[in-house]
């Protein structure tokens, strides 16, 4: 066999090497991207996140809210390990609340404290082990999310995609329709459904 077949000979392995690791490589992200989306499409879905609107909320949770709320305040949901979370509170500053919130931190000791310092003062913050209890009373599993209690009666829920603009907006629109605000918001069964 002269040099120039032999040239020609490695030159096809080589090729179809690359060619098995192109097809490997691919057959692997269409796996992975299969996951994904079966994943997604069985995730929770927010209508089922957190209590029912028109639930009473758990006594014990009841008992954390700020003064014992007895009329109304909010409790907000942010996780030491959620970028989004870190952004919001980022966002908000030095700004201050009239309303009573409730803040839940769950997640790492040294980050949930790093995250609760950054709230504005006048929060009422709860770190794990007590934040995960009191979330998982609520059946709270997306973050950052926030529930407006009132009497202890959820009467609205919403997860914040746009922060700290999306919290502001929904503590101090206390009654304001849900189809002028950006963020989404559950509030009657029936008006989840009829969407």
């Amino acid at each position: 066999m002269s040099a120039l077949a032999l040239a020609a000979l490695v030159l096809v392995c080589i090729w179809l090497g690359v060619l098995t690791l192109v097809v490997v490589l691919l057959v692997r992200q269409i796996g992975l991207l299969t996951v994904r989306l079966s994943v997604a499409g069985e995730a929770t879905s927010l209508d089922d996140d957190g209590p029912e609107v028109g639930s009473s909320v758990p006594k014990d949770v009841a008992l954390e809210l700020p003064d014992h709320a007895e009329e109304h305040a909010y409790v907000l949901l942010i996780s030491s390990s959620c970028t989004p979370c870190w952004e919001l509170v980022a966002d908000l500053g030095e700004r201050r609340f009239e309303q009573k919130i409730l803040a839940l931190v769950p997640g790492r000791e040294e980050l949930a404290s790093e995250l609760a310092a950054l709230l504005p003062s006048g929060m009422r913050v709860v770190l794990d082990p007590e934040a995960t209890r009191l979330a998982g009373a609520l059946q709270l599993e997306s973050t950052p999310f926030v529930l407006e209690i009132e009497h202890r009666t959820v009467t609205r829920k919403a997860y914040l995609h746009e922060g700290a603009s999306d919290l502001i907006g929904f503590v101090e629109s206390e009654n304001a329709p849900a189809e002028t605000k950006r963020f989404v918001e559950i509030t009657e069964k029936e008006e989840i459904e009829g969407r």
